[in-house]
């Protein structure tokens, strides 16, 4: 660790973590001046209660607010006019992201298209248009343990006529306050829990070999391995222990905070696009590419992986750098195993015939596909996904 290298590091949520965290909504609301709120989630949340819960929260603390519960899995920029929209039409003047990446993504989003002209599109990073400092203040609040769209400044939507994901990228539109409540997780299905807990390891482990990583985000990356290694099993088999649901929280938190520095790498190239051509669930193409995307790395940085081995709690002792950072592939696809990630890309809608496009849209995700550890090639792209239809 070279710590005589310059580098920066950047946090620009403030973090509210714990169980009942919820309970202060009112007062960080009343803090932020907010009179009207705009709660942007999904139908899963709702459907699970939690929308209640937070709007429980509001009328006690007599703050009028309005919902948007459409937001879909891969949220459309149709999702984002129309919650923007009903913003304007409510006369809100505060949002609030309930829910797992896509709503938070969307809530994000949301606060660009009310108070910016044109097309949301235009605001990613193809689109080219500077985000201006002007967004209503935004209160995240996480339901899954994954995305760590609480505390990073990263908007991902889907173009459905294009077929790919675009991404606003700002610490503007990052939120003012992350409400990290792992009460909030408590009722999360099994299925769910693994997806999204395989995200946020795919975030610590990018994080962590990125070619952006500083020692600050090191650090955290690390941690959020062991915390995710250590208790995603546990958060699957039994998602009404707390401990393991806190630890779930915590390692997808600061798995975030640190992929938000350091970027993340291959496997979120290949997944989104995965994700934009198939309308596979992030958290799923993440799992699936994981531990190929980690193989085809190995030789540019087996120390590293090593390390990723003995934050997942391998015995490495008496192993060269090589050898160990096999074994964290082992792991890796143990714990995938272990927790049910699907192992057939062709059952999920992804149609192998598309392999050369996946591989040309994976290259054009510029903000993940240049910071891989390992200079990527595109015939090597095709190769992993030719792998991957074979599992």
């Amino acid at each position: 660790m070279d710590l005589a290298k310059l580098f920066e590091f950047q946090s620009p949520a403030r973090i509210v973590f714990g169980a009942n965290a919820v309970d202060k909504l009112g007062e960080e609301i009343a803090g932020l001046n907010g009179k009207k709120v705009l709660v942007v989630t999904d139908e899963g949340v709702v459907n699970a209660g939690l929308l209640d819960k937070i709007t429980g929260k509001l009328k006690d603390a007599s703050i009028d607010y309005a919902v948007y519960d459409k937001v879909e899995a891969n949220p459309r920029l149709a999702n984002i006019h129309e919650g923007a929209d009903l913003f304007k039409e409510e006369n809100c003047d505060l949002i609030i992201g309930l829910g797992g990446g896509s709503p938070m993504d969307a809530a994000k989003a949301i606060g660009v298209k009310a108070t910016h002209e044109g097309d949301v599109a235009d605001y990613t990073r193809r689109g080219g248009k500077p985000v201006q400092d002007i967004l209503p203040p935004l209160i995240a609040i996480p339901t899954t343990s994954g995305t760590a769209s609480e505390v990073t400044w990263f908007s991902v939507l889907t173009d459905p006529d294009e077929k790919t994901k675009i991404v606003i990228a700002t610490p503007c539109i990052a939120a003012d306050v992350s409400l990290v409540d792992p009460v909030m997780t408590l009722t999360m299905p099994p299925q769910v829990t693994a997806f999204t807990g395989m995200d946020a390891l795919t975030h610590a482990v990018e994080a962590y070999v990125s070619i952006k990583a500083t020692p600050i985000s090191d650090t955290l990356a690390f941690k959020a391995i062991e915390l995710i290694g250590s208790n995603l099993r546990e958060a699957v088999g039994n998602g009404d222990n707390l401990e393991a649901r806190s630890n779930m929280m915590m390692g997808s938190t600061i798995a975030g905070v640190a992929f938000a520095n350091s970027s993340v790498g291959l496997v979120h190239a290949v997944a989104h696009a995965l994700g934009g051509q198939f309308n596979i669930a992030h958290g799923i193409a993440n799992a699936f590419m994981l531990p190929l995307v980690m193989n085809y790395n190995l030789i540019a940085c087996p120390s590293k992986y090593a390390d990723i081995a003995l934050a997942l709690g391998e015995d490495v002792e008496g192993l060269n750098d090589m050898e160990a950072a096999r074994i964290a592939v082992e792991a890796v696809m143990d714990l995938s195993e272990d927790i049910g990630i699907p192992k057939d890309l062709k059952k999920l809608g992804a149609d192998p015939s598309l392999i050369d496009a996946l591989a040309d849209e994976s290259a054009s995700q510029g903000g993940s596909y240049p910071n891989n550890p390992r200079k990527v090639r595109k015939a090597d792209v095709v190769a992993m996904f030719k792998e991957a239809f074979e599992e």
